[in-house]
């Protein structure tokens, strides 16, 4: 397969430089040539451990021995272990300092992987990452890299690893930091909310596709896809909705404090109906003092991780709309529309024009913020620039002791936030959110590259993602290069995506190529504010993408990995132009009785949602799909499949079958 010698410049984006000439014996002919030597720091059954073993096994068939430190020594600038030609030290230790490799000058999470005599140096310097992601894997997964592994999406079909016996390494010193300390995605495969219902309605069994969804995810080699890929480390700021930090809510204070709470549309500030949405009146001066206090109690005098400030999320009571609060919304303030509610906990009530509530926001922030560190100066404070306190404050300027925990993908407000005093700000997007409920193509992989890569540049602290709801045929490569990116924003986009295309498909690259840049220029995506909208198909655009992946097969009839992926990426292409078909058949029927082809279809794209559910879970998470289909499924008047669609099989692109010749395969 041409991919495995394959290897981007860019591929790590480590400083790279060229040492003494000497290469590093690994393997020969499937048998072992060095032996893996363990600091004392690192442990036989650890992942990094785990992950170097099965995967030169799985790559060259050699085992390689795993011995400590104190069975091996130096003698002239070489590492000597008995019966072994060259060794792949693991971890920070004697030996490496002795060797002049260390992690000197090296930030949390940085990894060295350098090569010197005999050795292969692998190294990393700890940044709080939890077991199953530390950060002493990385330099195992950089290094084997660089062999032609790589991880795409889980699972077997997903990881690439070539086959070679022979394994040398050659010059290696690569030495790097991750600028973003914190790197955090949310892996969400029920999603928000009608997961169960739409298990049931394809009469799927929960236990079953469970059990389901885990087998398709292990791996033979160990290595799961969001340690591979740089996600990780912890800088212990973990924001979240804090209801403003008042613990107990209305249900502790409502009774002898009812006017801590938002002032309502009928005149009231009672919350009991709003459960754990309530709102606040952020102007109350006795209500700061309580919060203030309360947070100086729970700190006993010493600083802890940054602490949360950010109300709750949504709900059905109205923000307070109190003289003093308004007195606190600057009338050029940006413009908003801002939904209030007649009765707290119902969901009737008027949409009114409004300025942005940041300013509010911001001065109660501020504070309490300012209460506590008179006190306790080094604590930090986490908020949400999120809903209708996104846009940047106007007149206030935030406190130095709290960090932003920036929701929006708008730049500009970022922007802003910056020149309003946010000295310390991450990125919290539901970016990857968007388009959970219909599962479909959606070209945002540029968008996100771009993004990462400017606001790191700006100094961003952590990303926090949401989130991954398992799309990986038809968003995976959007989800690969966010973590990609995340773990080194250096890089371009241009170059990942030909990482992705020559690394997964071989022969079959320049026709994926093709395929991902069409679906940048074919299918349009749904704006913010449009939630339920179907993403708009330009002219066209499915029949090319079937070309490109029809090319790709062709390309890659001699390499059945490679092959199969392009089946994968197939399901969600077919998938994507069912659903398509099937939407502009319900918009249409807005004017009129929908089309008699519409059951059929829908008795299709029913039976396609089982297979995939079946054969390919992490192709689409149909069950979340299907339990929003409720909108389109009424605008077709249909109310499930009969009998005869009960019975029906749908044959998906699948290993080394599928009629890769015919464009209407999988419609057949």
């Amino acid at each position: 397969m041409k991919s495995i010698h394959y290897l981007l410049t860019t591929l790590l984006v480590l400083s790279t430089s060229l040492s003494s000439g000497a290469e590093v014996p690994i393997t020969a002919n499937g048998q072992p040539k060095a032996v893996i030597v363990l600091s004392k720091d690192i442990q036989p059954s650890s992942v990094p451990v785990k992950a170097l073993v099965s995967h030169i096994k799985q790559i060259s068939g050699a085992t390689l021995a795993v011995i400590p430190e104190k069975d091996a020594k130096i003698e002239d600038g070489r590492v000597v272990v008995s019966g072994a030609e060259s060794v792949v030290l693991l971890g920070e230790g004697e030996l490496t300092k002795q060797l002049g490799i260390t992690l000197d000058g090296l930030g949390a999470g940085g990894i060295v992987v350098q090569t010197k005599g005999n050795a292969l140096a692998l190294l990393a310097k700890d940044d709080g990452s939890d077991s199953r992601g530390p950060a002493s894997a990385r330099p195992v997964f950089a290094f084997l890299e660089t062999l032609g592994c790589r991880s795409l999406w889980p699972g077997e079909l997903g990881k690439v690893v070539p086959h070679k016996s022979t394994l040398t390494v050659g010059d290696l010193n690569l030495r790097f930091t991750p600028s973003i300390g914190q790197r955090k995605f949310r892996f969400l495969p029920r999603g928000p909310h009608n997961f169960e219902d739409g298990l049931a309605w394809l009469g799927l069994d929960e236990a079953g596709h469970t059990a389901a969804m885990q087998k398709a995810q292990r791996v033979e080699a160990v290595g799961e896809w969001s340690a591979w890929n740089g996600l990780g480390g912890n800088i212990q700021i973990q924001g979240g909705h804090a209801g403003y930090g008042l613990r107990g809510g209305w249900t502790e204070h409502g009774k002898a404090h009812p006017e801590w709470f938002a002032l309502q549309q009928d005149g009231t500030r009672d919350q009991q109906n709003a459960k754990e949405r309530w709102r606040l009146c952020v102007s109350n001066p006795e209500l700061i003092e309580h919060v203030a206090k309360d947070i100086l109690g729970q700190l006993q005098g010493k600083a802890k991780p940054a602490l949360s400030l950010s109300p709750n999320d949504g709900g059905y009571s109205s923000i307070c709309m109190c003289e003093a609060c308004k007195k606190l919304d600057p009338p050029d303030g940006p413009k908003i529309a801002l939904r209030m509610f007649d009765k707290v906990g119902q969901g009737r009530g008027p949409t009114i024009d409004y300025v942005s509530l940041t300013d509010r926001h911001v001065h109660y922030w501020n504070a309490a913020v300012e209460r506590v560190v008179k006190v306790v100066p080094d604590q930090l404070f986490i908020i949400d620039a999120y809903s209708y306190y996104s846009d940047p404050p106007v007149r206030e300027r935030l406190h130095p002791n709290i960090i932003v925990r920036y929701v929006p993908s708008d730049l500009e407000g970022w922007k802003g936030w910056r020149a309003a005093g946010a000295a310390r700000i991450y990125w919290r997007p539901n970016n990857l959110h968007g388009g959970y409920r219909d599962g479909v193509l959606k070209p945002a992989a540029r968008g996100v590259a771009e993004a990462i890569r400017t606001l790191a540049a700006d100094g961003m602290l952590a990303t926090d993602m949401q989130g991954i709801y398992h799309n990986w045929a038809t968003q995976g490569l959007e989800y690969w290069v966010a973590a990609r990116m995340s773990w080194d924003p250096s890089q371009s986009f241009e170059a990942l995506l030909e990482d992705y295309c020559q690394s997964g498909f071989g022969a079959g690259a320049a026709s994926i190529r093709r395929y991902f840049l069409l679906v940048e220029e074919g299918v349009v995506p749904v704006k913010v504010g449009q939630r339920g909208k179907f993403p708009k198909l330009a002219p066209g655009t499915i029949a090319g993408l079937r070309a490109e992946l029809v090319a790709a097969a062709k390309a890659t009839e001699q390499d059945a990995p490679a092959r199969r992926r392009v089946a994968f990426l197939r399901a969600g292409l077919e998938f994507t132009a069912l659903s398509a078909e099937l939407h502009g058949m319900a918009e249409a029927a807005g004017n009129g009785e929908p089309e008699k082809a519409a059951a059929v279809l829908l008795d299709r794209r029913w039976q396609m949602m089982r297979a995939i559910a079946q054969q390919q879970p992490l192709a689409i998470n149909v069950a979340l799909v299907a339990g929003h289909d409720g909108e389109l499924n009424r605008a077709l008047k249909w109310k499930g499949p009969g009998a005869e669609g009960k019975a029906g099989k749908f044959q998906l692109p699948s290993g080394d079958d599928w009629l890769y010749d015919d464009q209407s395969a999988t419609r057949k």
